[in-house]
C-alpha cells in the first residue's frame, strides 16, 4: 500500500482537527503533530494556516459542483427534475463529507471580512448554476417569472443548507428531504 503523500496527510488531519476544533481553535502545530510531520513542513506546503483552511474548502467545494454540474448534464429532464437532482446530489455529497460541512458550517460564522468575502465568493459559483437551470424553468413555463433567477436560486441554496446544518439535522433521510424542499419550493406553504 503506497504512503499518503506529506502535503495529504496534512490536509485530511486539517479536515479532521478544522472540523473538530474550528479553525481558530486549531493550531499549526496540532495539525503538523496529527499528519505525524514536523511544524516546518506545514510552511512548505502552505504559506499560512488560512491558506490551508480555505485551499480545502475551495477544492471541495469546486469539486462537489463540478459533480453536480456534470450529473445535470447528462439529464435531459424538466428544470424541476435538474433542481430535484440538484438538491438530491448536494445533500448525498455533504452527507458523504461530514467534516467537510462542518468546516464550511463553522467558516460561516467566522469574524472577519476576509471570511466573508470567500464564503460569499463561493455560494456565487452554485448559485449561478442553479439560476442557470432556473431560466430554464422560466423560459419554459415551469416557474414564474416574476422571481428573479437568481433570487429563487438563493432560496433553493438556503433550503439545502439550512436542512444540512450539522450542529442542528442529521444528514439523513435525502430523498424526504429533496421531496420537502421541492414540494416548499413549487407549492410554497399555503393551506
Amino acid at each position: 500500500m503506497v504512503e499518503k503523500s506529506k502535503k495529504e496527510r496534512l490536509i485530511q488531519a486539517s479536515i479532521k482537527l478544522f472540523a473538530q476544533q474550528g479553525y481558530h481553535n486549531t493550531t499549526v502545530a496540532e495539525i503538523a503533530d496529527e499528519a505525524g510531520v514536523a511544524k516546518g513542513t506545514v510552511y512548505w506546503y502552505f504559506n499560512s494556516k488560512e491558506e490551508l483552511f480555505w485551499g480545502i474548502i475551495v477544492s471541495r467545494i469546486e469539486s462537489i459542483n463540478e459533480k453536480i454540474t456534470e450529473e445535470v448534464s447528462k439529464i435531459n429532464k424538466t428544470a424541476i427534475e435538474k433542481i430535484g437532482t440538484v438538491i438530491r446530489l448536494q445533500l448525498n455529497l455533504f452527507k458523504d463529507n461530514k467534516n467537510i460541512v462542518k468546516m464550511i458550517h463553522e467558516s460561516s460564522f467566522s469574524p472577519g471580512e476576509n471570511f466573508y468575502k470567500k464564503m460569499q465568493q463561493l455560494r456565487a459559483i452554485g448559485i449561478n448554476s442553479v439560476a442557470k437551470i432556473v431560466k430554464e424553468g422560466q423560459e419554459n413555463g415551469e416557474f414564474v417569472v416574476d422571481i428573479e433567477a437568481e433570487e429563487l436560486a438563493n432560496f433553493i441554496l438556503g433550503s439545502i443548507s439550512g436542512s444540512y446544518n450539522p450542529s442542528v439535522y442529521k444528514l439523513d433521510k435525502v430523498e424526504e428531504k429533496t421531496d420537502l424542499i421541492l414540494n416548499i419550493i413549487l407549492n410554497g406553504v399555503k393551506a
